[in-house]
């Protein structure tokens, strides 16, 4: 059974998540979080000191469950190279399931990554840990060599990023496939 203080924090971080995903952090308001979360004020703020710090655990907390989905997805595959192919096939479902609203990281990125350097040094640990999972894939592919590791490594994470852009603006998952049959040929 969950702490009550874990209760109160999972409660808001749900509703934080919803909001900040769907209307933005910026259109976003402290009271809008705790009308929802139907919790108090003082709730709130025993856990969260600012709204910053509660973006922060956001993206934490988004972080986790981002890649704890992908794990499960590439590992449910057995073939090396494929397990590179199913990260393209990861993010094409999980933007079906958000409805194209691009990636959450991003996202926060555009409205507050230069607001706090704490807020952009969680983003770019999301997104380095990603690189690395990518370049660890790469390494255990047996990937035929026509770009180094590391080359492959960037070529990926660089297509994916872009194509999960691009879902994002014309609302479909193309340009994701795409960049997977691109990676199909190289690896």
């Amino acid at each position: 059974m969950k702490q009550r203080g874990q209760a109160v924090i999972d409660k808001i971080l749900d509703i934080a998540e919803k909001l900040f995903y769907e209307q933005g952090y910026n259109n976003t308001g402290i009271n809008q979080i705790i009308s929802e979360s139907d919790i108090a004020k003082a709730s709130l703020y025993k856990h969260f000191e600012t709204k910053t710090d509660l973006l922060i655990a956001y993206i934490q907390r988004m972080h986790q469950l981002w890649f704890s989905r992908l794990e499960v997805s590439v590992n449910a595959v057995s073939d090396p190279k494929e397990k590179l192919l199913a990260i393209f096939d990861h993010h094409t479902k999980r933007q079906e399931i958000r409805q194209y609203g691009g990636c959450p990281f991003i996202k926060a990125n555009d409205e507050a990554g230069t607001s706090d350097p704490r807020v952009l040094a969680e983003i770019q640990a999301t997104k380095v840990h990603s690189k690395e999972f990518i370049k660890t894939l790469v390494i255990n592919s047996g990937h035929k060599q026509m770009l180094t590791d590391e080359d492959l490594t960037e070529m990926i994470y660089v297509m994916l990023e872009g194509s999960i852009v691009t879902a994002s603006v014309f609302k479909n998952p193309d340009e994701i496939q795409t960049a997977k049959k691109i990676i199909q040929k190289l690896i």
